[in-house]
């Protein structure tokens, strides 16, 4: 049953090259991608992969889509850079556009290139407008990689060793997220009261109780797919008014549409005062941001360092690809084709975790959903090294997977196919039946990129 790559000569350079002119997070073995189209992938040697996590949650329409490609060829011929002090035609209709999707009176943009810029805008915009000083974070979530985003995220590893000295100090990750499958009381309303009022103390006990702001993903994926009720949700509206907070929604993973909502805070009906978006957003591109109401925006700007600017937000280029791809997808109804899609890929995914210990549960909406990996369903003890390899086996059967921990993502492009998607799945049951069987034989997961397990702590393989 075991299997193994076998890569080119060539393949193997370009793998010895990058690891000696770049540094990064790899995953092994250090496969080299050069084209993609729709939900596929291909590699040096000409071999395809279903892309599960349609690049790094971004490419909502795939690789290559026609209609985007055109937008590139035809705004690159025109109009890619320009100055942050003007505006452009496709930055506005973006941001018009966007606000068009969103409820009540969110509708004032400020750009930004990366989804940790967006979130430092949101937090900039609490300082200001509260006059406060601690922006509270959910445990186990996950806002971006610059120094003020590193010290509001909280799913650890090692990201964030070494970084403590220089980490924003005016925070606190205090709120305790519903976690329901690793709560200590298996019953979900009774883990919602227990969470918000530790909460609420903590906010309380464990703050300078000078609150900024809440921020918190309307689903913390990184952390494990925490998937919120309604009731936990608002529960955190009502701390927030409470304290005179703004409540912040970070969307980089979730929007536009991947959940079967276009906004992943649109199941729950709790209004925030400021969302932030990136990733799916972005059609790959650098082009992030953060929205807010037009009072929030009227009473920061001036204040500690906003309207945020810099060299790249709100270019021509991006802005010009983004629009498209937002217009592609209210046009062709994927917010609509994810909930349904979601669901068929949900009953395949439920029918892995019925035939397969290790699989402890499955979590999610829409095209977005997380393998719980176990050691097994009774204990549910987290399984790093057995979610490593069902991503590695996955790769030799031809999917492209996220494993972070014992956490493994698929997030396709929202135009996959119930065929492919039949086929991808069927592809990664292949890869849990030979991860079950203990192949690889070895298998490392310290390579689980940046939120890797802890080298001392992690199950061996």
């Amino acid at each position: 049953m075991d299997k193994s790559f076998s890569f080119s000569d060539r393949h193997i350079d370009y793998m010895k090259r990058d690891a000696r002119s770049i540094l990064g997070w790899r995953y092994e073995p250090r496969v080299i991608f050069t084209h993609g189209k729709g939900v596929m992938i291909t590699d040096v040697d000409g071999n395809d992969y279903y892309d599960m996590s349609a690049g790094m949650m971004s490419l909502v329409l795939g690789h290559a889509h026609p209609e985007l490609t055109e937008t590139i060829r035809e705004q690159a011929g025109r109009f890619v850079h320009q100055s942050s002090w003007y505006s452009n035609p496709s930055a506005i209709e973006f941001a018009e556009l966007i606000a068009s999707t969103l409820p009540g009176d969110l509708n004032m943009l400020n750009y930004a290139v990366t989804g940790s810029e967006a979130n430092e805008i949101a937090m900039r915009m609490a300082l200001a407008v509260t006059g406060g000083f601690e922006i509270c974070s959910v445990v186990r979530g996950l806002h971006g990689g610059s120094l003020a985003a590193e010290a509001v995220t909280t799913v650890g590893g090692a990201r964030k060793r070494g970084l403590g000295p220089l980490t924003f100090p005016a925070r606190s990750n205090c709120i305790i997220p519903p976690f329901y499958y690793r709560a200590p009381v298996h019953d979900e309303e009774e883990w919602d009261r227990i969470s918000l009022q530790i909460t609420a103390e903590m906010l309380e006990y464990a703050t300078t109780q000078e609150i900024a702001g809440i921020i918190v993903e309307p689903m913390m994926v990184a952390g494990g797919m925490i998937v919120p009720s309604k009731r936990w949700l608002r529960g955190l509206r009502e701390l927030a008014d409470q304290w005179g907070a703004l409540l912040v929604f970070d969307e980089a993973q979730l929007a536009p549409g991947r959940t079967g909502k276009m906004w992943g805070f649109q199941h729950y009906d709790v209004q925030p005062d400021i969302v932030t978006f990136g990733k799916g957003m972005s059609a790959g591109f650098a082009v992030c941001g953060a929205v807010t109401r037009p009072d929030i925006a009227e009473r920061s700007s001036g204040k500690k360092g906003l309207p945020w600017a810099g060299t790249y937000p709100q270019d021509p280029l991006p802005c010009a690809v983004a629009l498209k791809q937002l217009q592609i997808v209210m046009r062709d109804g994927l917010t609509e084709q994810a909930a349904s899609n979601g669901e068929i890929m949900r009953a395949k995914l439920d029918g892995l975790r019925e035939r397969h210990d290790c699989i402890g549960d499955v979590r999610g909406r829409g095209l977005y959903h997380v393998l719980d990996i176990v050691t097994d369903k009774e204990s549910r003890t987290p399984d790093f090294a057995m979610a490593e390899r069902i991503r590695y086996n996955a790769m030799l059967e031809g999917v492209v997977l996220i494993c972070v921990k014992n956490y493994v993502r698929l997030c396709p492009p929202s135009v996959i196919t119930v065929d492919e998607i039949d086929d991808a799945i069927g592809r990664i049951e292949t890869a849990v039946m030979r991860a079950e069987a203990g192949y690889p034989r070895v298998s490392d997961v310290s390579y689980s990129g940046s939120l890797a397990a802890n080298p001392v702590s992690r199950k061996s393989a």
